[in-house]
């Protein structure tokens, strides 16, 4: 069995926990700043609502790169990745 030492994995949790707790806080400023500029859209249901597409919007999207990196060449102990490149803060990787 591999074992995992401490080190990493409570760095690891820390800072999924710190990408966490910096979402929640941006998505509450945008709550109040949406509020501050209150359109009157009466009679229409939001699109999203809570934490619906929160893992999406704050935590994949920074990290989607990571995970999702196309490879290169044939599947051994070495393997060759794609690099890419994105403009619009990785919604779309080139």
């Amino acid at each position: 069995m591999i074992t995992i030492p401490y080190l990493t994995a409570l760095t690891t949790y820390f800072s999924y926990g710190l990408l966490f707790a910096f979402g929640q806080l941006r998505d509450f400023f945008r709550k109040i700043i949406d509020w501050w500029k209150a359109s009157n859209l009466q009679g229409y249901a939001p699109i999203c609502l809570g934490l619906e597409d929160f893992y999406t919007r704050r935590l994949y999207l920074r990290i989607q790169d990571c995970f999702g990196r196309p490879i290169s060449s044939a599947p051994d102990a070495w393997i060759d990745v794609v690099e890419r490149v994105s403009n619009d803060n990785n919604k779309t990787l080139k």
